[in-house]
C-alpha cells in the first residue's frame, strides 16, 4: 500500500511539471544560469513525457493498491513459515531456504559425528601427506561419505563429503568438513 501511495505522489509530481514545465526546467537546468528561458521543444517534450509517465504511475499504483505484486489482501496459510503472503517467488525462496538451512544442520550432525572417526582414522608422515588413504576412503565407504585427499605445497588436505542423495543441489555432495595434520574444521 506504501508502495501505491508513493506512486500516486509521484504522478501528481508528474501533472504538475505537465502543467508547468517551466518549473521543470528551472529545477533541471534553469538554477545554473542567469535568466535562462526554455525552448518550446524542451516545453512540449517535457509536458507530453510528464503526463505519460503521471499516467503510468496512476496505473501502476491503482495494481499496486488493489491486489496487483505484493498490494493485495489475499492471504495463503500454505506458506512455509505460517505468514500470509501472495507472491509466490518469495514463497519459493522461503522454501529453497528452509531447504538449504535444513541441509546446513543435517550436515554439521554429520560433521561432528564423522569427524572423530576420520581424525582416529588418518595417519600424516613426515611430509604432511596421508599416509593411509585407503583405510580414509573405506572408511568413508562404510558411513556413506566420500573422501577427496588434494596435494598442496605444504601438505595435502583431506575433504569429506556427504552423501549425493543427501544433499540434493550438489552432484558431488556438501563439504562436510577438511582436515590438514594441524586440525579438521567443520563447515558452516
Amino acid at each position: 500500500m506504501l508502495l501505491a501511495i508513493i506512486l500516486v505522489l509521484g504522478a501528481a509530481w508528474s501533472f504538475f511539471i505537465a502543467a508547468r514545465p517551466e518549473v521543470g526546467f528551472f529545477l533541471e537546468e534553469g538554477w545554473k544560469f542567469r535568466d535562462a528561458e526554455p525552448s518550446d521543444l524542451y516545453l512540449g517534450v517535457t509536458r507530453f513525457g510528464s503526463a505519460v509517465l503521471g499516467i503510468a504511475l496512476l496505473v501502476f499504483a491503482a495494481i499496486f493498491a488493489l491486489g496487483g505484486p505484493g498490494g493485495g489482501t489475499s492471504e495463503s496459510d500454505d506458506s512455509p513459515s505460517g505468514t500470509a503472503t501472495s507472491d509466490p517467488m518469495a514463497e519459493g525462496f522461503a522454501r529453497a531456504q528452509e531447504k538449504e538451512d535444513e541441509a546446513a544442520a543435517r550436515a554439521k550432525e554429520e560433521c561432528l559425528r564423522l569427524k572423530p572417526k576420520f581424525e582416529q582414522t588418518v595417519k600424516w608422515n613426515a611430509q604432511d601427506k596421508v599416509a593411509n588413504p585407503d583405510a580414509l576412503h573405506a572408511l568413508a565407504g562404510s558411513e556413506g561419505a566420500s573422501v577427496e585427499i588434494e596435494s598442496r605445497a605444504n601438505g595435502e588436505v583431506v575433504t569429506v563429503r556427504g552423501s549425493e542423495a543427501e544433499y540434493a543441489g550438489s552432484s558431488r555432495g556438501r563439504v562436510l568438513f577438511f582436515m590438514t595434520p594441524v586440525a579438521a574444521t567443520c563447515m558452516p
